[in-house]
């Protein structure tokens, strides 16, 4: 782990803590920065990246009751 100074946004960083429900600056910061690698890994993961048409979704899921 490192250390290092940054200048935050007080404010900002007040909102993050109150949407991610951290307390320091430290969990804000290392919570809000894991969320951005989660959300763009989420964003990697898509129906394009495997090739499948809605239509092969729709295929796959006849035998569920609607």
């Amino acid at each position: 782990m490192s250390r290092t100074t940054v200048n935050l946004d007080d404010e900002l960083l007040s909102d993050a803590r109150r949407v991610l429900g951290t307390e320091g600056v430290t969990e804000t910061i290392n919570a809000a920065m894991s969320e951005v690698v989660r959300r763009a890994a989420l964003a990697e993961f898509s129906v394009n990246e495997f090739d499948i048409t809605v239509s092969d979704l729709a295929d796959s899921r006849g035998d569920r009751a609607s």
